[in-house]
């Protein structure tokens, strides 16, 4: 048996790498053979017996099936085949109907076979296909049987001891060896799944873990380069008041221009780095968000109009408190109002707040540049601007609006935005109101 095996699936049993599809092949190749072996004994008997319809019938089932095993070795496919076996395994049944007039066991048992074997080895949809063509053969004798319909006009054959005893081991070995395989799938599928578990759940803690290696590293780089940029910005403010030099003002402005950037560009990078570390402590306190507005947008309002812009604020008549983080809250709402005077050249900056239900709108409008329909999705991703490398015109690391966001979600609210490509942006900070006892 293993030289027949591997004579005819040896290779490619090794050219298949799904485990399952090899027990597959297996499976088709122990039917074929197995049925194959019982047809050459059921030849012998048919032939000493006279039974000449099952006789011919033998012979054509031995040529069919033993041709499917050089089909099997020459193409490596064994689709096909599973479709022959099945389409003449169910003409076996009606034959056998025919010939015994009767749908007993036998017939049941290879009714039973046939479509566990379509559903294995073929599929869902082709099991439900031969589930119906095996049923509406047996449908319509049971029907004629019980209205006195007899379908051949002979005596119906008895099936020999002999042939009935090895159809039943046949069956039986097989239906016992289709469940088996079954139970081995299923095995096989749930050792893969836990490996697969085992596998995310490792890469997870191990993606963890260098989040948080490079959330430290960061925090403590940007204490590291913050700390001395603070000492050069306080030493190049004492050279500006006590020279008299206009040159050297104008340098030492630079200089501090240049490093109060960079040290918002460090600032920026280690709260996006507390925020992943999960350590941002939140400060909850009541606060009146027009009265933090117009805080947070004086500085702002000088910048705009040195760029000549109109810039607005419409505070809602009533009171609005929020319970928030104060210094967060300041952050996103300079942030935010930051961008739209920075990526507007022309026109104006509204700025307003109002309140629906139980909600605060902080509303910021501009007609500057805009935002692409392409990038509006990223928007808010950490790093990223529409502009990038030496063709941006614009100053910034990308990380204002993602922390923003970020201590938006942690304050209980969200932040929206609307934009189009030279026609200005909106963006709204929604925030749950506090009712004030």
């Amino acid at each position: 048996m293993n030289f027949l095996r591997e004579y005819f699936i040896g290779d490619y049993l090794r050219s298949e790498s799904d485990v399952l599809k090899q027990a597959s092949i297996r499976l088709v190749f122990n039917v074929v053979a197995l049925s194959v072996a019982s047809m050459v004994l059921f030849f012998f008997v048919y032939l000493a017996r006279g039974f000449h319809y099952q006789f011919i019938k033998t012979i054509v089932i031995l040529i069919i099936f033993s041709s499917a095993l050089f089909y099997i070795r020459a193409t490596h496919s064994i689709t096909l085949i599973c479709h022959v076996l099945l389409l003449v395994s169910w003409a076996n049944n009606n034959i056998n109907i025919y010939l015994f007039d009767d749908f007993n066991f036998f017939v049941a048992l290879l009714t039973i076979l046939n479509i566990l074997f379509a559903f294995h080895v073929l599929g869902s949809r082709a099991g439900i296909f031969y589930a119906i063509i095996h049923f509406i053969p047996i449908l319509v004798h049971q029907v004629g049987k019980n209205s006195g319909y007899q379908m051949g006009k002979a005596e119906p054959q008895q099936l020999a001891f002999m042939e009935a005893t090895i159809t039943f081991c046949v069956v039986f070995f097989i239906i016992t060896y289709l469940i088996y395989h079954y139970h081995q799938a299923y095995e096989v599928a749930k050792e893969n799944l836990h490996t697969s578990v085992e596998e995310l759940r490792t890469a997870k803690e191990l993606a963890e873990e260098m989040n948080r290696l490079k959330t430290n590293f960061l925090s403590n780089m940007s204490h590291e380069i913050r700390t001395p940029i603070n000492g050069i910005l306080g030493i190049s403010q004492v050279i500006e008041m006590e020279t008299d030099n206009p040159e050297i003002k104008n340098y030492v402005q630079l200089q501090q221009q240049s490093g109060r950037r960079l040290l918002s560009t460090i600032t920026s990078i280690l709260d996006l780095a507390r925020i992943e570390a999960e350590q941002k402590q939140l400060k909850l306190n009541v606060i009146d968000v027009n009265v933090l507005l117009r805080e947070c947008i004086a500085p702002l309002e000088t910048l705009a109009k040195n760029k000549r812009l109109q810039f607005s604020f419409s505070a809602s008549r009533e009171q609005l408190f929020c319970l928030s983080d104060e210094n967060m809250l300041y952050q996103v709402v300079y942030n935010v109002v930051g961008n739209a005077i920075k990526f507007t050249d022309k026109g104006r900056v509204e700025v307003s707040t109002t309140r629906m239900k139980d909600k605060i709108f902080i509303k910021v409008k501009d007609t500057g540049i805009g935002i692409s329909e392409e990038f509006l999705p990223r928007i808010f991703n950490s790093f990223e601007q529409e502009s990038s490398g030496r063709s941006r015109n614009y100053e910034g690391t990308g990380l204002g609006l993602s922390i923003s966001k970020r201590y938006i979600e942690l304050l209980g609210g969200e932040i929206r935005v609307q934009s189009a490509k030279d026609e200005g942006s909106v963006f709204e900070i929604v925030l749950p109101a506090y009712k004030m006892l």
